[in-house]
């Protein structure tokens, strides 16, 4: 989607008409008690690499570079430009300050730039994860198509049937019982499957933001403190820009962190539903 989202609306493929013909002719009754049983094995590997999926990869490990950023961030108050006043201040200078203070960025810059790196290393694995996530689901989607042929095949087999009242139910009528509930739990897993993907997406979103933020302070910074030339300039900082920067990028290192522990809470959720949609199959 365009906004880095996943649907599932809830549509899977009609089977191949030749396909079910094929199944309902090859039908064999004294194999009816296993009758699709390759069909729903593949569906229950493919909802187990759903819920192996969702148990693996999430960008949690990306809170510990944001802490690291937010505290350097904090250790660097504008305030510390201004001279101390009264005796203190005859041996303290604004040039004296400055200079100080612009090597406190630079080492700032550079742990930064290293968590930005991290934090992009992040989000491409995001991406790859999404990728392998598209297969999961795709592969699911099949396996639903496979059963739904058998089903079909299964129905036309057991229509017109007519069985004594006291009579044991049919083995193919259990079978396909059996089979509708692995497709049930194949269908309620696709869902999951685009959840799992969202729950990074939107961390992996604001992780990005985070990213863009740390060049924007960065660029903006070197300005005010007169970095931005070839030699520094004797400037006299603007305190307010300055705290506006910083706080800009805090703010976005607080909604990143935020996102992280609801996509934490998410993917937790997606795996209890799909752990409970593999257990009875």
């Amino acid at each position: 989607m365009a906004d880095g989202s996943y649907r599932w609306q809830g549509h899977t493929p009609t089977p191949d008409a030749a396909r079910v013909e094929a199944i309902h002719a090859g039908y064999d009754e004294a194999q009816a008690p296993g009758f699709a049983e390759p069909a729903r094995a593949v569906a229950v590997e493919r909802i187990e690499a759903a819920l192996a999926a969702a148990r693996s990869g999430d960008l949690a490990g990306a809170a510990n570079a944001l802490a690291s950023a937010r505290s350097v961030l904090e250790s660097l108050n504008p305030d510390a430009l201004e001279p101390r006043r009264g005796l203190a201040g005859l041996f303290d200078s604004r040039n004296k300050r400055l200079k100080a203070f612009r090597e406190s960025f630079r080492h700032a810059c550079a742990a930064l730039s290293d968590a930005a790196a991290d934090l992009a290393g992040r989000i491409e694995e995001s991406a790859r994860r999404s990728g392998a996530l598209d297969g999961v689901w795709a592969g699911v989607r099949a396996a639903m198509v496979a059963l739904d042929a058998h089903l079909i095949a299964a129905a036309r087999r057991l229509s017109g049937r007519v069985s004594a009242e006291d009579a044991p139910p049919h083995p193919l009528e259990a079978r396909k019982a059996t089979l509708d509930a692995c497709r049930s739990a194949a269908l309620g897993a696709l869902p999951l499957i685009r959840g799992a993907q969202n729950a990074d997406a939107r961390a992996a979103e604001a992780l990005r933001a985070c990213g863009d933020g740390m060049t924007e302070w960065r660029q903006g910074w070197s300005e005010a403190l007169g970095l931005a030339g070839k030699r520094p300039k004797k400037v006299r900082p603007d305190r307010d820009r300055l705290l506006a920067l910083r706080d800009a990028l805090l703010a976005r290192i607080d909604r990143a962190t935020s996102e992280l522990t609801a996509s934490r809470d998410r993917r937790a959720q997606i795996e209890t539903r799909l752990t409970e949609l593999r257990s009875p199959l």
